[in-house]
């Protein structure tokens, strides 16, 4: 059974999803070696929320929020008294929003379809989704029916992108939060850009700003992914030590690394606001339509931190010349979506919940299919040994017989089922059981009936039962319904 234990912006706030997120590396193996209840785990860590999708035991119920609950307190007291000794500890969890059976796969879906976003509509949770799976497949620790949750998860978010107008109207965190730096800068597509950062989150920001115009981007990073990601997108990478004189040159820095420690410190941004020479490196003069106006200490210099946990120390918005937007400012400014819009896609999740709910269905059906067919086969071995090939060869009789017998012993029951409903009055729901297995629409004519097979008894049944699938056995010495053919004349017409 699949569960969703959540905590996002909307109901804990970003600073708790953030504090949440911050112990989320290998969460989910975690998770699976210490709670007997857990087949699997799909770890989703956004800007906005920490999910866990679980494939739990069905009798796990209600009691497993406070499993896992009491589990991530446990982890949490174990990494702080490792790292801060001293420290009391972190707080309390919180209550994680709980989700079980069809509930969690509407919402798995509602999330996936960006209807629980920040930004309604916003398409990087789908990518989000796929990535954490990927890790998950990594890990070991996702089972078949998370990844068929996921898989038609992420088919439910392209069914509302192409259905409705909310992903077309390019909203994401990183266009709103775009549109909140544009207001405090010139022309954006004049601006240097420095991008810190090289995740995926980082290349969603990088596409969004070349749709926009922006020609100058240099990318950033302590790691050495720099060089190879700034080669995918088109874009500069910068050597390790060369951050303060990317933020002299820059109009707009956007970060996105979101590993907890702040790369951008007020001290760096201080000089590098002191080095900033608005004659010399700014191309956009100030008196261009909409331009914002300079500080007396030189050209504005706009931080957009996309990072839940933060890249860019809070103290930064002090300093002078500096504006730092923030995912609070985001979260502020993000626009309603569309009523309308948004309930055609409401309705796009409930549809596909019930389809899903349908084909889970099917699937509890597997074993009863692998009985029937591990009958059949069997029925079958058993006549295919009764046969005598002379060279390597059947005959064509013997072949006819023995198919005529295979055909006898697989209708035997269906035979007797037949007389038994009829007895009990039940032919019509006999018939729509028929209907429903074969496919066959047969119509009896009243009055008449079937004559016994000669020669094969009926199984003992009691009146108003269906018979089960007999076992195999060796075939009973005696006549048998099997209908030869007299043999034609030599040369005789077919």
């Amino acid at each position: 059974m699949i569960h969703l234990l959540s905590a996002d912006h909307r109901t804990h706030g970003l600073d708790l999803v953030a504090h949440l997120g911050a112990a989320s590396a290998r969460l989910g193996p975690d998770l699976c070696a210490a709670l007997p209840a857990v087949r699997g785990a799909i770890v989703l860590a956004t800007c906005n929320r920490l999910a866990l999708l679980l494939d739990a035991d069905d009798a796990a119920g209600p009691s497993l929020r406070q499993q896992v609950t009491a589990f991530l307190e446990q982890r949490a007291r174990r990494t702080s008294g490792t790292q801060h000794p001293q420290d009391a500890g972190p707080p309390p969890y919180p209550r994680l929003s709980h989700w079980g059976g069809q509930e969690a796969v509407a919402e798995l879906f509602a999330t996936a379809a960006g209807l629980e976003s920040m930004v309604v509509g916003e398409r990087e949770i789908a990518g989000q989704l796929r990535r954490a799976h990927l890790r998950a497949l990594q890990e070991g620790t996702t089972t078949g029916e998370l990844t068929r949750a996921v898989e038609h998860a992420s088919a439910t978010s392209r069914r509302v992108s192409t259905s409705t107008s909310l992903a077309g109207n390019g909203r994401s965190v990183v266009a709103v939060g775009l549109d909140l730096a544009a207001a405090q800068l010139p022309a954006l597509e004049r601006c240097r850009v420095l991008l810190v950062g090289t995740g995926a989150y980082a290349g969603a920001t990088a596409t969004t700003l070349r749709e926009r115009g922006v020609q100058e981007v240099e990318v950033y990073s302590r790691s050495e992914r720099a060089a190879a990601f700034a080669a995918g997108h088109g874009l500069r990478a910068l050597p390790a030590d060369a951050l303060p004189a990317a933020l002299a040159r820059a109009d707009l820095v956007i970060t996105c690394r979101g590993l907890g420690v702040p790369v951008i410190s007020p001290d760096l941004v201080a000089e590098a606001t002191r080095l900033r020479q608005p004659q010399a490196l700014h191309k956009v003069p100030v008196q261009d339509a909409g331009a914002a106006p300079y500080p007396a200490t030189g050209r504005p210099l706009v931080i957009l931190d996309l990072a839940l946990q933060r890249d860019v120390d809070t103290q930064v918005a002090a300093l002078p010349g500096v504006t730092l937007i923030d995912l609070a400012a985001v979260q502020q400014a993000v626009p309603a979506a569309e009523a309308a819009q948004v309930r055609a896609a409401r309705a796009v999740v409930a549809q596909e919940t019930q389809a899903y709910a349908r084909a889970q269905q099917g699937r509890r059906m597997g074993p009863v299919i692998r009985e029937l067919r591990q009958h059949v086969d069997a029925v079958v071995q058993d006549e295919v040994s009764r046969l005598r090939p002379r060279d390597g060869l059947v005959d064509a009789q013997d072949a006819e017989r023995a198919l005529h017998h295979l055909a006898a012993r697989l209708l035997h029951h269906p035979s007797v089922a037949a007389r038994e409903a009829g007895r009990a009055g039940r032919q019509d729901e006999y018939l729509a059981a028929l209907s429903l297995v074969l496919g066959l629409e047969l119509d009896p004519q009243p009055g008449t009936a079937a004559p016994d097979p000669a020669g094969c008894p009926d199984l003992p049944t009691s009146p108003g039962t269906r018979p089960t699938l007999p076992a195999v056995q060796p075939p009973v010495p005696g006549p048998c319904p099997v209908r030869t053919r007299t043999p034609e004349p030599q040369g005789a017409a077919r």
